[in-house]
């Protein structure tokens, strides 16, 4: 950690979905003592909007579109520059040019960027991260060892939970026949569900309304759920079952939910991701890994509210001592600082 409090400017997402990480490191920095702006990308995206639906030729508007993105960029520097910040904190889909960040170096402004999203899934990461000091991301090898032979300092920060929406687990009221499924659907996981409906299911995700018998039952997108709203579900829900993919046990990073949830207090059954080894232990998590065997684990746990409670308590106790926004940006100033 730095010995004196910085100046720190966050440059949230374009993606409001993303904006709550933005501000969980912004209020994580200020609790650790430093003096954090956030840039307002809000008022912005209107004119976004309008340039892409503009019915012009792709070529123009691809043209249109990063000039859009140069204008907010250069917006973002002159901000930096009249609040003299120290370090400016970006993410994959921040407004933050290349262009802005040599800019912002040669200011001597540390640029570091969270990559919150899987590589894989974002095709132009290395023109994203380019120029930036210290690249942070949930996954780990062998992507780190990329980040380095590119150049930058890189460093595995997991997701994270915000402090204040712990929930004490004695105030729950934990509606017996509520089972919350958030994920994405397909037939393996449908065949294994039917089986509950009548224990009284809710879903949230991509294809559930596929499935005639899940329609009744279907809510809509992910993404459609407010933060309050998820907070309230993952307070009251018997279980939630968490999907990272509907390929179970087809990956490696771990999602923001895990942490959301602990945090609030909620029971969780996640499918198994290679990070979450030496994260949580047996009796913190219940971790499946085929369909077949998460609707043994319904059956299982549903009636038994105790053994939910006491997972729901370690969880909850780990999350909050070891996986915080704070531990995390008190991890990523430290490898910034490190590197100099």
């Amino acid at each position: 950690m730095p010995n004196a409090p910085q100046r720190i400017l966050v440059v949230p997402p374009l993606d409001k979905a993303d904006y709550c990480v933005a501000s969980g490191c912004a209020e994580a920095l200020e609790a650790l003592g430093h003096s954090v702006s956030i840039f307002d990308t809000e008022p912005w995206l209107p004119m976004c909007s309008a340039l892409q639906k503009l019915p012009v030729r792709l070529n123009y508007q691809e043209k249109l579109n990063a000039q859009g993105i140069e204008l907010i960029s250069s917006a973002v520097a002159a901000v930096a520059e009249a609040k003299q910040v120290d370090i400016v904190l970006g993410f994959p889909d921040s407004p933050i040019t290349a262009s802005t960040r040599k800019e912002l170096q040669g200011q001597s402004v540390r640029t570091v960027c969270w990559m919150t999203t899987e590589s894989g899934r974002f095709p132009f990461w290395r023109k994203v991260i380019e120029g930036y000091d210290v690249v942070a991301t949930i996954e780990h090898e062998p992507f780190i060892s990329e980040l380095s032979v590119l150049g930058h300092t890189p460093a595995y920060l997991p997701f994270a939970a915000k402090s204040d929406c712990k929930t004490p687990v004695s105030t729950h009221t934990a509606a017996e026949d509520m089972i919350v499924v958030l994920g994405d659907a397909s037939d393996e996981l449908a065949n294994a569900l039917v089986r509950h409906i009548e224990r009284g299911i809710v879903l949230w995700g991509d294809g559930w309304d596929k499935y005639e018998q899940f329609v009744p039952y279907y809510q809509g997108k992910l993404s459609s759920l407010t933060r309050s709203e998820r907070k309230a579900l993952y307070r009251d829900a018997a279980i939630i079952v968490n999907l990272h993919s509907k390929n179970i046990g087809g990956g490696d990073t771990v999602n923001m939910e895990i942490f959301a949830i602990a945090s609030c207090g909620g029971f969780q059954l996640v499918d198994k991701r290679t990070l979450m080894e030496g994260m949580f232990s047996y009796d913190e998590l219940v971790i499946f890994e085929s369909a077949e065997e998460l609707s043994e684990q319904i059956t299982e746990f549903v009636d038994d509210r105790d053994t939910r409670l006491e997972y729901v308590r370690n969880a909850q106790k780990l999350v909050l001592s070891k996986h915080t926004y704070e531990h995390r940006m008190r991890k990523l100033l430290d490898v910034l600082f490190a590197s100099e």
